[in-house]
């Protein structure tokens, strides 16, 4: 159902690839999303600033990037982009092949500056792409609104609270973990 490969070239954020696996398939599977083959990479700075240069044009590091590469309905049809915000699960019934580029040190550099896990900082990023790829935007207000209230709906499988308004930041600004489990 859900395929997740998994690489870890960094050595900032210690996460088990049993929890990244379980971060991305209780995402999908709360998403509904029929079937998935997911790319998730943890890097350092350097390359999450190269790749954010090479594919998107900015000339900085950043914390998540998401690539989507197929996105289909069970159906076959491709992706439509008229889905609108009344819908509850934007990946329900999709088909969908993507990468989540994460990167550790941005995430231990945030969580060691607010006092939380860069762990359970990591997972926030995941959960952010994995949305992303499912088909929510965080572009403006509205759209932001609906997508930090997944996230909240999300990362409660695992007692995390994201520390953020609805129409605040994602995890690109300052948004903030708190966890009752303790690492």
């Amino acid at each position: 159902m859900y395929d997740v490969e998994i690489a870890d070239s960094q050595n900032h954020v210690v996460l088990a690839a049993e929890r990244i696996r379980d971060v991305v398939e209780r995402t999908l599977a709360d998403e509904q999303v029929a079937a998935a083959r997911i790319s998730v990479a943890l890097i350092d700075n350097n390359a999450i600033h190269e790749i954010n240069r090479q594919f998107l044009n900015h000339d900085d590091p950043t914390d998540v990037i998401s690539f989507l590469l197929d996105s289909k309905y069970a159906d076959g049809t491709a992706d439509a982009d008229s889905i609108g915000p009344q819908v509850t699960r934007r990946g329900r019934g999709k088909y969908i092949d993507g990468e989540v580029v994460i990167s550790g040190e941005a995430a231990a550099q945030r969580a060691r500056e607010f006092g939380w896990s860069s762990a359970d900082e990591t997972v926030l990023y995941l959960v952010h792409g994995l949305l992303h790829l499912a088909g929510y935007d965080d572009c403006s207000d509205n759209e932001r609104r609906i997508m930090r209230s997944r996230e909240r709906e999300i990362l409660a499988f695992w007692n995390l609270v994201p520390c953020y308004t609805e129409s605040g930041g994602g995890p690109s600004s300052a948004s903030r973990l708190k966890s009752s489990i303790q690492e």
